[in-house]
């Protein structure tokens, strides 16, 4: 049977942050329940874990408040998969990193978007001393080793593009290895000019000096497209995103209900089904744009243009 070489699970949907730029804050409650991945549905991963080479603990949620992570991550590391996690922090803790490095995790990564005190209490919730904190115990943690190695995610918007550079500088004081940045979406039309890709002219000079400061740091820098071209998406040819409930997506994009921004391919009680599911089968025969599937042609993944970032749910 063949499964997808690279697995995300979601270990819970709770989070106790209030990330500006969060789709809780404004999809439907009652449509999206508050749970966690329970160790029977932990249990159903197995196929998926023994075919996976990589897994990525990280959802709607933060994986710190779940109490399957850790059992998840020795799961996966007893299955040769390498495995990063993707926090903002809500639980985690100097103990907890030092219990995650132990259990073998390679990868922390930290959703932080700014690197100045103001910023990230406005748009994470978080002073920049935790950060800091979680980076030096990550250091302590791996001791003459290189795992878990530490990354930044950073959802670049108008509100820290000017903080780039000192984000690069930041990195390289503190051992991390760099920075993947991302597009605001917008799940409120409120927030559209937030949106870099809302005047991409403005950022540029913010992103040329990162990446010349990037380079002579040698510091690792992504930063996403602020021109109009179709962007590669392997998700559906390699990839499955497990929900915390056991539902199952094609794709990283959307995770909530409804699924309109993403693929919706079934749940753990048949994956072989869910992943020869008809939208991947449409995905991975698609030549032209028409024949992929709707979510696809317009999603933020593909297409770094600002309607494709613009995703209000119901009347926020």
């Amino acid at each position: 049977m063949t499964l997808p070489p690279r697995l995300q699970v979601e270990v819970s949907n709770r989070c106790s942050l209030g990330c500006a730029s969060c789709a809780r804050h404004h999809w439907d409650p009652a449509a999206n329940p508050i749970g966690d991945l329970t160790p029977e549905t932990r249990a159903k991963l197995g196929p998926l874990l023994d075919a996976a080479r990589e897994l990525t603990i990280g959802g709607y949620g933060d994986p710190t408040e779940g109490p399957e992570l850790l059992p998840l991550l020795r799961d996966a590391k007893a299955r040769g998969c390498s495995v990063r996690l993707i926090t903002g922090g809500a639980k985690l803790t100097p103990k907890l990193i030092r219990e995650l490095a132990d259990a073998g995790l390679d990868r922390l990564v930290l959703s932080m978007d700014g690197a100045r005190d103001e910023t990230l209490r406005e748009l994470r919730g978080v002073p920049l001393k935790a950060w800091r904190k979680w980076m030096k115990a990550a250091r302590e943690a791996r001791g003459d080793g290189l795992r878990p190695l530490v990354q930044l995610n950073v959802v670049v918007q108008t509100g820290n593009v000017e903080e780039l550079v000192e984000l690069v500088e930041l990195c390289a004081e503190e051992e991390v290895a760099g920075i993947h940045a991302f597009h605001l979406k917008a799940y409120a039309g409120a927030t559209v000019d937030r949106c870099l890709l809302h005047d991409p002219d403005a950022a540029r000079p913010h992103f040329a000096a990162a990446r010349a400061r990037a380079a002579q740091l040698g510091v690792f820098l992504h930063l996403p497209s602020l021109d109009p071209a179709d962007v590669l998406c392997r998700q559906p040819l390699e990839s499955m995103f497990v929900r915390h409930d056991g539902r199952l997506r094609g794709c990283c994009s959307g995770l909530f209900e409804p699924a309109d921004f993403g693929l919706a391919i079934g749940s753990l009680d048949d994956v072989a089904a869910a992943w020869n599911h008809p939208l991947m089968q449409q995905f991975r025969a698609a030549e032209d744009e028409a024949d992929f599937p709707a979510p696809c042609r317009t999603c933020s993944f593909r297409k770094p243009v600002l309607s494709s970032h613009l995703r209000v749910l119901g009347a926020a």
